[in-house]
């Protein structure tokens, strides 16, 4: 007896849910339309960048001051369960300015309102409530009202020297006994929001660094390990980035 006609073929059946492919489908639509926005106000085109901003918000995007953007990518897309309404979270990298202390680029992810608008993906902005940003909640007033530059938690009235508490590190040095001995260096956010931890040099011949949290909620603590590599004797400088607003640089020395 063929045995094709006991084990017959065995097709699979993929089911895909309509609601499914119609939120992927929107998902898709809302990306795309937040990659052109994101990339129009990076090439300072704000013109052009006004057809992906909702009537509501119109009038503060004209009157606030424009981001200077040098690099973003979207990290994540979340649509409501009205399909009408969504975050997007994109890490940006720009210029920070402040008079307390000047102009200070940084990179952080924030989170970023959309909704449907004349069917289309807008983003927008509250007009009276609080936003999320790496410093903890900003509070936006409406528009009637005078803009005011806002002031950083920690500054106390915008003394600068307050700014190097935001996040601290427990030591700038470390010496190593050679022979694969390590040490660590622990940065601390004491910020009200969310900073990422990165190394920013090209490294030291014969030093391993890695660190155990890139990501550092409010109060969290990332160590930073230091190893040198058997046989050698590393000696340098290690520059780590705690965005928005910090840059340590780690002396490395083998005894």
């Amino acid at each position: 007896m063929d045995r094709r006609l006991l084990f017959p073929p065995i097709a699979a059946v993929v089911c895909i849910h309509p609601a499914s492919a119609q939120m992927n489908d929107a998902e898709k639509a809302l990306r795309n339309r937040a990659e052109q926005f994101y990339q129009l106000e990076l090439n300072g085109e704000f013109r052009k960048a006004e057809a992906f901003v909702a009537e509501d918000t119109k009038d503060l995007y004209y009157k606030n001051s424009k981001p200077e953007i040098s690099k973003f990518h979207i990290e994540k897309v979340e649509i409501d369960p009205d399909g009408k309404h969504a975050v997007v979270t994109v890490n940006i990298s720009s210029t920070m300015k402040n008079p307390a202390f000047g102009a200070m680029d940084f990179s952080a992810p924030v989170p970023m309102t959309w909704k449907l608008d004349n069917g289309r993906w807008c983003w927008y902005q509250v007009q009276n409530g609080d936003i999320d940003t790496p410093f903890g909640k900003w509070h936006v007033g409406d528009l009637n009202s005078k803009p005011k530059a806002p002031s950083l938690p920690g500054l106390n009235g915008g003394d600068p020297s307050k700014v190097s508490n935001l996040v601290t590190v427990d030591r700038t040095s470390v010496d190593l006994d050679g022979d694969g001995s390590t040490s660590t260096v622990s940065i601390t956010n004491h910020m009200s929001g969310t900073i990422d931890v990165r190394l920013a040099s090209d490294g030291v011949p014969g030093l391993s660094v890695s660190m155990d949290k890139e990501k550092l909620q409010s109060g969290e603590t990332s160590t930073v390990s230091f190893r040198a590599i058997v046989g050698r004797k590393p000696s340098g400088k290690i520059t780590i980035v705690a965005g928005p607003i910090q840059q340590f640089v780690i002396d490395v020395k083998t005894k």
